[in-house]
């Protein structure tokens, strides 16, 4: 009887769970099917950071929406999901098209929410972060009712709270930590294995510190010298480690060198080489680059292969009607190629670099250099312009887009309007040159700083940005 009692009780036990299970099941697919259109409408809205930029607009989403899940949770009816859930992507929408104007409203407090973010000002600055956003939050409320100019009043303030929270951190996060650093090195008896690194890193503080007092509203350069001063310090201190036991002897010179090899003989395995280091590491070096360079110009051309595949793809139930015009596209297609391929046979590797990007033909002239804080176009460049000038003329009916960008350092104004002026200058000189190019083909851009293709922390990533793009794109088909 007992054993009956317990068998009726374990099924009644797996029928309630399975019961349980279904119903957990059942729900889960009437959210996927009520709650989709409006999730794509959050991953957008929280793509374009509305949270932050629109928070009155977002905020109302947010409150539809928890009502929403709250009635699925408690099985209410499904028009009044329906109708918080429409409600949600209503006020979504509406905050996605808030922060498009607060993003041509706000520009300068955002930018300096941004570079104060990037400075961990959360962390190392929280009481002077939270005010900047509480200013920034009001400035965008007050945006989002339409009241512009009280948006800007407060946007100014929030900009110079940001400012103060990213100063703020830039000291707490890299001079601060740095010094401690520094202190703990000396302790250790740093400066006796890697003096010059050391240095190194005490004189780019100082540079930090006097850069931050001379200019608090540029911190860019500021940063990048305490972010380096920081490294420095901390190489130091791994080369000190590192260095012990070959001066205590413990350890050969002989073994320390193999075993500094490893990591490039790791390096060159990895790329399909063998590192040969019987006169050091300039071969390998060489030799990885080069690879790397290789592997990159392979990138580019597979991403332009399947573009060029999907466009076939797309094409291919029309072909039948519009056999004539595909092919004349296909063998288009094939001349645009061969004069790519034209191009860049002129240019050496340290000369310019090209790109395409669909049709478009982008030729960035990396060996055209100009002199700090100038827009002059010195004469030992004239034969890479002269180069230019050629790959120019390989696509003819086409305009010519001259884009001019800097580095980080600087004001944003200032590097806006040299960028401008640099592309002005390589504009007026192909105008000069060519006769056969009229001014209303040729268009010049600053870009300033908007637009890095590398990192600005470096030196080197800064000289990568510092640049020319010219972007050579067919002209539009004239309707008759």
């Amino acid at each position: 009887m007992n054993a009956t009692i317990k068998n009726v009780g374990r099924a009644l036990t797996v029928l309630l769970l399975g019961l349980f299970v279904l119903g957990a099941a059942a729900q889960e697919n009437l959210r996927a099917t009520l709650f989709t259109q409006t999730d794509e409408a959050l991953k957008a809205a929280n793509a374009a950071r509305a949270n932050v930029l629109a928070p009155k607009n977002y905020a109302d989403a947010a409150e539809h929406y928890r009502d929403a899940e709250e009635k699925l949770e408690r099985g209410g009816s499904i028009e009044s999901i329906k109708k918080d859930l429409a409600d949600a992507a209503k006020s979504l929408r509406k905050a996605v098209d808030a922060t498009r104007l607060a993003g041509v409203t706000l520009t300068s407090a955002i930018q300096a929410r941004n570079d104060a973010e990037e400075a961990n000002a959360k962390q190392f600055a929280a009481k002077e972060w939270q005010a900047a956003e509480e200013k920034f939050a009001s400035a965008a409320m007050r945006l989002e009712d339409g009241n512009v100019n009280s948006a800007r009043s407060r946007a100014v303030d929030a900009e110079k709270r940001y400012r103060t929270a990213e100063l703020a951190a830039i000291k707490a996060n890299y001079l601060d930590e740095t010094r401690r650093l520094i202190k703990q090195a000396d302790k250790d008896g740093v400066e006796k294995y890697a003096p010059k690194t050391l240095a190194k890193a005490e004189a780019l503080l100082a540079q930090a510190e006097k850069a931050l007092n001379e200019n608090r509203y540029d911190t860019d350069e500021p940063r990048s010298l305490a972010r380096q001063a920081k490294y420095e310090v901390k190489h130091a201190m791994y080369l000190a480690r590192a260095l012990k036991p070959v001066r205590d002897r413990d350890v050969s010179l002989e073994s320390f060198a193999l075993a500094s090899e490893k990591p490039i003989e790791k390096i060159s395995a990895t790329v399909d080489l063998v590192a040969e280091l019987d006169e050091g590491y300039d071969g390998p070096t060489q030799a990885i680059t080069a690879k790397i360079e290789a592997l990159q110009e392979d990138a580019y051309e597979l991403s332009e292969r399947r573009g060029q595949i999907l466009e076939l793809e797309s094409e291919i139930q029309r072909l039948e009607s519009q056999l004539g015009t595909q092919s004349q596209r296909l063998a288009a297609q094939e001349q645009q190629r061969q004069r790519f391929r034209q191009v860049s046979a002129m240019f050496g590797p340290d000369e310019a670099q090209m790109f395409t990007q669909g049709q478009n033909v982008l030729v960035r002239p990396i060996g055209l250099v100009f002199p700090s804080g100038s827009a002059q176009i010195e004469t030992r460049y004239f034969a890479l312009l002269r180069k230019v000038q050629d790959a120019i003329r390989v696509f003819p009916n086409s305009l010519v887009v001259v884009e001019g960008h800097t580095d980080s350092f600087g004001s944003d104004e200032t590097n806006l309007k040299l960028s401008q002026e640099r592309a002005n200058a390589v504009r007026e000189y192909l105008l000069a040159n060519m006769s056969n190019l009229s001014a209303a083909d040729v268009q010049p851009v600053g870009f300033g700083e908007s637009r890095p293709v590398a990192n600005n922390e470096t030196v080197e990533g800064r000289a990568k940005n510092r640049r020319i793009d010219l972007v050579i794109r067919p002209k539009p088909a004239v309707s008759n």
